[in-house]
């Protein structure tokens, strides 16, 4: 499997903090790989180094056989990174599909084909019933697959999902699974960003795992949960002894 993506040897200091140290990941072409760890971990900061909005301190990002390292997050997205945010980013006082058609608008200019592909986004993810309705009368799950929507209309080649399932009922979360399994069906590479790790592990290809800024462990989900390394990290020694 081709690396649509890889890190190499990524560190990224904050005057004195360094919140990753010498990471270097890859995500193969067509799989949805789950980027996992403790809070305080680096997750959110290796995110934003792979979208843009940092560069890193040293290392490189390489995107499709490109080096996108200096290239900022609007020139990736141009390229197929597509992403969401932790905390939800949804123009408040747009509707739902006029949120959908900003992201549309990377790839035309044109505001017709901008709202077909709005719409075509909207009925994939489940919201097309709620196309005119204000982004802030939707219910929080529904602003959590808007994200997913405005990410989607940027037509991705990679979309980075940053904790779309977090907070959500297992009714909401079930249906926030299926919409990813649907994503990477249709042909786009998902790199995924949780701290629940039974949301996360029975989705993923394969999981990441980030300690203290670095990688702990890596490989097939059914591995790293079981490696003693991954059960110090989220629960302590006390239960990687027994484990």
């Amino acid at each position: 499997m081709t690396a649509l993506l890889e890190t190499r040897n990524i560190t990224q200091r904050f005057s004195g903090l360094v919140a990753n140290s010498d990471v270097s990941i890859s995500v193969g072409r067509g799989e949805i790989v789950g980027l996992i760890g403790p809070n305080g971990a680096g997750k959110s900061t290796l995110f934003n180094l792979i979208a843009g909005v940092f560069r890193p301190t040293e290392g490189s990002i390489w995107f499709d056989g490109e080096d996108v390292t200096a290239l900022p997050a609007a020139e990736r997205c141009q390229r197929g990174v597509g992403r969401t945010f932790q905390v939800v980013k949804s123009f408040e006082t747009m509707s739902v599909i006029d949120n959908v058609i900003v992201g549309a608008l990377v790839r035309t200019t044109v505001m017709r084909e901008a709202r077909r592909k709005a719409y075509e986004v909207l009925e994939f993810a489940g919201l097309a019933a709620r196309a005119h309705v204000l982004a802030s009368d939707l219910v929080p799950a529904e602003k959590r697959r808007l994200e997913v929507a405005r990410a989607l209309a940027t037509q991705p080649k990679l979309l980075l999902l940053d904790e779309v399932l977090t907070g959500l009922t297992p009714t909401e979360a079930q249906t926030g699974v299926e919409l990813v399994r649907r994503v990477r069906d249709t042909g786009i590479t998902v790199l995924m960003v949780e701290h629940v790790m039974e949301i996360v592990m029975p989705l993923v290809d394969r999981a990441i795992v980030l300690d203290l800024g670095k990688v702990l462990v890596q490989g097939k989900p059914a591995d790293v949960v079981r490696d003693p390394k991954v059960i110090t990290a989220y629960l302590g020694d006390r239960h990687a002894v027994g484990a």
